[in-house]
């Protein structure tokens, strides 16, 4: 079943296709032209690290309560450019998320975001050297979250060798149920089966939560086999996606660095990588937001009305 609404298509999780699309050879020369992207990363002093466990931070906002039945949602990779961006503080002045999920972003600049939110959480991935910073996941939120878990990948990232991140958390609603956030950030060019153990240990920590659900991130679902690997998450935790409108935004797809490779990876470079998906909501709004040029992915805003009981 397929319901098109006005600004956003949803999905039932009963349609995925339970068969595994047949798995791609990757050419030597992808392969090549890939290390040779990675020398070019490491030069830069990347490292990875063996730090877990999510970093709490209250911002100078006082905590709010919901007082509405809707809430909006941004999730951005902001491609680490953080520090001296203007777009950051137009993001939240023009559209005022109650929460925002970031993911490469920024160890100590919370405070960046401005003092619209109470409390940020940080998650890392690895560490960049030089300077001396971590990079990683974000929740910044204007209402207290509980419960923050860190979940890193159980393997990494092919040919960078560093891991990947996802936080978790819970907010309270007002008749007393949890509505749970996950900010996820894939895994890129790593076996399917990798990336699968990486959604199962997401799984783990989601199984037993009862109530509305929403997850957001960079899912890195550049071709139909890592595709089906979330779509197969979703099903199992029974959410649904909300497939965001585009007025025309550049961004959210595979990057333009990754053209020259498609014909050695069959690369889908029309398939988002940003996406939502969502139980026990309804959805208002889910779009792409254009001006933001910043990071080779668009910000993509979830607006949702919660079911009171």
């Amino acid at each position: 079943m397929t319901i098109n609404c006005k600004n956003t298509l949803v999905r039932a999780p009963e349609i995925f296709s339970q068969k595994r699309p047949e798995s791609r050879k990757v050419d030597v020369l992808a392969i090549l032209l890939l290390l040779l992207f990675v020398w070019i990363l490491t030069s830069s002093g990347c490292a990875s690290h063996n730090r877990k466990g999510v970093v709490k931070h209250d911002t100078s906002g006082e905590a709010q309560t919901i007082a509405a039945d809707e809430l909006t949602l941004i999730t951005w990779n902001i491609a680490k450019n953080i520090r001296g961006n203007d777009e950051v503080h137009r993001l939240v002045s023009d559209h005022s998320p109650d929460i925002l999920l970031i993911q490469e972003g920024i160890s100590a600049t919370c405070d960046l975001f401005g003092p619209s939110f109470h409390q940020c959480l940080f998650a890392p991935s690895w560490k960049k050297t030089s300077p001396d910073i971590y990079t990683g996941v974000k929740v910044l939120s204007r209402f207290h979250l509980e419960n923050p878990v860190h979940v890193p990948s159980p393997s990494l990232e092919g040919f960078v060798f560093t891991p990947k991140a996802t936080i978790i958390a819970t907010l309270e609603l007002p008749d007393g149920g949890k509505l749970m956030l996950i900010n996820i950030h894939m895994l890129n060019f790593v076996p399917l089966r990798h990336l699968e153990s990486y959604l199962e240990a997401i799984y783990e920590h989601a199984a037993d939560h009862v109530g509305p659900m929403i997850v957001g991130g960079d899912f890195n679902t550049w071709n139909s086999e890592r595709l089906w690997a979330v779509q197969q998450f979703a099903a199992k935790t029974g959410t649904v996606e909300a497939f965001a409108y585009d007025e025309n935004v550049a961004g959210g797809r595979p990057p333009a660095w990754l053209f020259f490779l498609k014909p050695f990876m069959q690369l889908d470079l029309d398939s988002p990588l940003d996406r939502w998906f969502y139980r026990g909501i309804e959805v208002v709004s889910c779009r792409y937001l254009a001006g933001f040029n910043s990071s080779d992915h668009a910000p993509v805003l979830l607006q949702v009305r919660l079911n009171q009981r």
